[in-house]
C-alpha cells in the first residue's frame, strides 16, 4: 500500500521537499499576517506613547508658562510677547511657544525617537540661535522656490548612528503676524508680507528597527525555513525539469521516430501494394514457391499464370510447379532447373510445359530466390513468359537461313562452275583443235607412205608437226583435269557441310582459282598473302562461300569508273583464332550503305540484278557456322575492308592444330 501511494505521489511529480515548500507556501500568508498584525500594534502603541508624551510636555508648558504666569500675574494686564519671562502677566506668543515647545522635545529626542524644533534663517535679534542645518536650509529654500508644496522629507542618520525620518512643514506670515514683526525692534525684517515663509517646522521621528526586529525574530524564522523549503524544492524541480526535458525529448525522439517509422510503413504499405497489383496484372506468369515446406509447394500465383495454364488457383497452390510437366518435357531442363534450386542461384531455361487441357507450350522460365532483410531466404519466384509462338518462328527463321545458305552456297558453286567451265572451254578446245591438226598430219603421212618414193625432209617436217600437236593436246588436257580435280574439291567442300582440318594456303588458292574467270573479266588483280603451313579447324564450304562472296561482290560493286583494280587476301593467325582480311582499293561505301551492308534484301544494284543477300549470308555463315565476327570499314574513294575472325578450334570438338 505504502509503495502505491509513493508511485502515485512520483506520478504526480510530488517529493518530498516540494511538499515541505508547499507547506511552507501555504502557511507564508498567515505569517504575513501575523507579522503585519504584530507591527501595527507595535507601531500603534509606540505613536501612542510618543504622542501621549507630546501632550504631557505640552501640558506641562502650557501650566507653567501660560496658566501659572496668568494666575501669578496678580492682577497684572495679560501680554502676549515673546518676552514673557520678564513682565508680570506675560504669557509666550504662538512663535515662542513654537520655539520652546521644540526645544522642550528636542531635549527628549535621544529616548523617545520623536523631536520638534521651529527654526527660521532669520530670528529676533535678541534670540542666539544655531545656523541651521542642511535639511533646514534645504526647507527654507525648497519652499520659499515652490511655495505650493506643504512638505518635504528626507530619510537619514542622527548623530547617533541611528536611521531617522526628517519632515518640514513651512511656517508663512498670516496677516496677524505683519504687524507685529515689521514693528517690533527686535524684528530683523519690517518688509514681511502675507504667505512669506517666516520658517519651518522640523519633525523628526526615529525608525524603531530594533522593536520591530523584536517583533519579527520568529517571522525571519519562518523566512529561512521557507527560503530554504524553497532551495531544496526548486533543486528538486531542477532536477525534475531536466527528467522532464529528457523525457520530453525522449518523447518527442520517440514521437519523430514513430511518425517516421509510420511514413516509411504506409511508404511501405504503398509499396507493396503497388507490387502487388504490378504482379497480379503482370503479363507473364508468376508464382512464389515456399522452400520452408514439404515439397515446395506454391503460395501465390498471378492471374497470367492462371490463364497461361489453363487452372485455378485452387487446383495449383499447395502443389509442386512440377505438375505442368509432361512426355516431352526434357530431362535435362527439369534437371537445370532443379540444381539453380539446390544452389541458391538465378537461372533462365526454356522448357515445355503442358496446360491442363494436355496441350504443350514453349515456357521461358526465370527462377530466382529471393531473401528478407537478414539474408534468410523466402521464396523462389518463378516468372514464366508463353515463347511457343517464338520458338515456331525461330525454327521458320533457322531452316530458311539454312535454305538460304545452301542456295547461296549453290550460287557459289554456280559461279564457281561457270568459271571453271570457261576455264576449260579454252585447254580442251585447243586439244581438240590439237587433235584435228594430228588427223590431218596422219593422213598426210599415210599418203607419204602411199608414195613410191619417201621424203625424207617431209617426213620430218610431218613428225615434228606431230610431236608439237601431241605436247599440246597433253599440256591442255592436264590444264583440263587440274581445273576439274579443284572443281571436284570445291563441290565436295560445299555439299558436305563436314569440319575438318583444313590447310588455309592450298584451299585458298583453289578457291581464288574457281573465281578467277570472273576476276579477270572484270580486269581485276588478285594479291593472297597467307602463311604457307597454317591450319584451321573449321567447315569449308561455309568458309569458301564467305570467300567467293567477298571476291564477287567486290568484282560487281567495288570497281566501277576505275582502271587499278586490286583486291587483296590476307591472312594472320594466332594460337585462338584466324583472321582473313578482304581489301579492296575501289571507290568505298557510302555512310548510309556502311550501316546497312549485312541488312538483308539491301542493294545498290537492284537494277542489274542484285539480291541483296550475299553480304546477309556471309555474316550468318560467319557467325551462326563458323562460330566467328565480321565487320567492315570503309573510306569513299580509298576502299573497303571486311575482316572475318574465327576460332582455329571448335568448342564441340576440343581440337586444335
Amino acid at each position: 500500500m505504502r509503495s502505491m501511494f509513493e508511485n502515485r505521489w512520483k506520478r504526480l511529480g510530488l517529493t518530498p521537499a516540494l511538499l515541505v515548500f508547499i507547506v511552507a507556501l501555504a502557511g507564508l500568508p498567515f505569517a504575513i499576517y501575523w507579522v503585519v498584525y504584530g507591527h501595527a500594534q507595535s507601531e500603534a502603541l509606540r505613536n501612542a506613547q510618543q504622542f501621549s508624551r507630546v501632550i504631557s510636555a505640552f501640558r506641562s508648558y502650557y501650566a507653567t508658562n501660560v496658566a501659572g504666569r496668568i494666575l501669578g500675574s496678580g492682577g497684572a494686564p495679560i501680554v502676549l510677547t515673546e518676552n514673557y519671562h520678564q513682565l508680570q502677566g506675560g504669557v509666550p506668543i504662538p512663535a515662542t511657544l513654537s520655539i520652546e515647545l521644540g526645544d522642550l522635545l528636542q531635549q527628549n529626542h535621544e529616548h523617545d525617537g520623536f523631536s520638534a524644533a521651529f527654526v527660521s534663517d532669520a530670528p529676533f535679534k535678541h534670540r542666539q540661535r544655531g545656523p541651521l542645518d542642511a535639511f533646514q536650509q534645504d526647507a527654507m529654500d525648497h519652499f520659499r522656490q515652490q511655495p505650493d508644496d506643504s512638505e518635504l522629507w528626507r530619510l537619514e542618520k542622527s548623530p547617533s548612528g541611528r536611521d531617522q525620518v526628517r519632515l518640514a512643514i513651512p511656517v508663512k506670515m498670516e496677516a496677524a503676524c505683519i504687524a507685529c514683526h515689521n514693528g517690533h525692534p527686535q524684528s530683523p525684517r519690517n518688509d514681511w508680507k502675507v504667505g512669506d515663509v517666516r520658517g519651518v517646522q522640523d519633525v523628526t521621528v526615529a525608525l524603531s528597527l530594533t522593536e520591530q526586529a523584536d517583533d519579527t525574530w520568529l517571522f525571519g524564522l519562518y523566512l529561512l525555513f521557507f527560503v530554504g523549503s524553497a532551495a531544496a524544492a526548486l533543486r528538486e524541480h531542477k532536477k525534475a525539469n531536466a527528467l522532464l526535458v529528457q523525457s520530453n525529448e525522449d518523447l518527442s525522439l520517440s514521437q519523430s521516430y514513430l511518425e517516421d517509422s509510420e511514413y516509411r510503413l504506409k511508404l511501405k504499405v504503398d509499396e507493396l501494394s503497388t507490387l502487388t497489383t504490378v504482379m497480379q496484372k503482370a503479363p507473364f506468369g508468376i508464382t512464389f514457391a515456399d522452400p520452408a515446406q514439404p515439397d515446395m509447394p506454391l503460395v501465390y500465383v498471378n492471374d497470367a499464370f492462371l490463364e497461361l495454364t489453363g487452372y485455378s488457383a485452387d487446383e495449383v497452390l499447395g502443389r509442386n510447379c512440377r505438375f505442368l510437366q509432361g512426355p516431352d518435357t526434357r530431362p535435362e531442363a527439369v534437371q537445370r532447373v532443379r540444381e539453380a534450386i539446390e544452389h541458391e542461384e538465378t537461372a533462365e531455361i526454356e522448357i515445355l510445359n503442358y496446360r491442363k487441357n494436355g496441350e504443350p507450350f514453349w515456357n521461358r522460365f526465370l527462377v530466382f530466390p529471393s531473401y528478407d532483410s537478414e539474408g534468410r531466404l523466402l521464396h523462389y519466384v518463378g516468372c514464366q513468359t508463353d515463347i511457343t509462338d517464338l520458338k515456331r518462328a525461330e525454327q521458320e527463321r533457322q531452316a530458311m537461313e539454312a535454305e538460304l545458305h545452301e542456295s547461296m552456297k549453290l550460287e557459289s558453286l554456280g559461279l564457281t562452275i561457270a568459271g571453271i567451265a570457261h576455264d576449260l572451254n579454252t585447254p580442251i578446245g585447243v586439244a581438240v583443235t590439237a587433235a584435228s591438226h594430228v588427223e590431218q598430219q596422219v593422213r598426210k603421212l599415210s599418203a607419204m607412205a602411199a608414195a613410191p618414193e619417201l621424203d625424207r625432209t617431209q617426213l620430218d617436217k610431218v613428225s615434228q608437226t606431230l610431236a608439237k600437236s601431241a605436247a599440246l593436246i597433253g599440256n591442255n588436257l592436264n590444264k583440263a583435269a587440274t581445273l576439274v580435280r579443284s572443281f571436284k574439291q570445291t563441290t565436295a567442300d560445299a555439299s558436305r557441310n563436314e569440319w575438318r582440318m583444313l590447310q588455309v594456303r592450298p584451299f585458298m588458292e583453289s578457291v581464288l582459282q574457281a573465281v578467277s574467270p570472273l576476276v579477270q573479266r572484270a580486269k581485276c588483280t588478285v594479291e593472297l598473302n597467307c602463311p604457307d603451313r597454317l591450319e584451321v579447324y573449321t567447315e569449308p564450304g561455309s568458309l569458301m562461300q564467305v570467300i567467293t562472296n567477298l571476291v564477287v561482290n567486290a568484282t560487281l560493286h567495288a570497281f566501277e569508273g576505275m582502271d587499278d583494280r586490286r583486291i587483296t587476301l590476307t591472312v594472320e593467325a594466332d594460337d585462338q583464332s584466324m583472321t582473313l582480311v578482304v581489301q579492296d582499293n575501289g571507290r568505298g561505301m557510302s555512310e548510309d550503305a556502311l550501316a546497312k551492308a549485312f541488312t538483308p534484301f539491301f542493294t545498290t544494284r537492284r537494277q542489274a540484278g542484285g539480291s541483296g543477300l550475299g553480304l546477309f549470308s556471309s555474316r550468318r555463315a560467319v557467325e551462326a557456322v563458323l562460330g566467328g565476327r565480321v565487320s567492315v570499314t570503309s573510306v569513299m574513294g580509298e576502299g573497303t575492308s571486311f575482316v572475318i575472325r574465327i576460332p582455329r578450334q571448335h568448342a564441340h570438338t576440343g581440337r586444335a592444330n
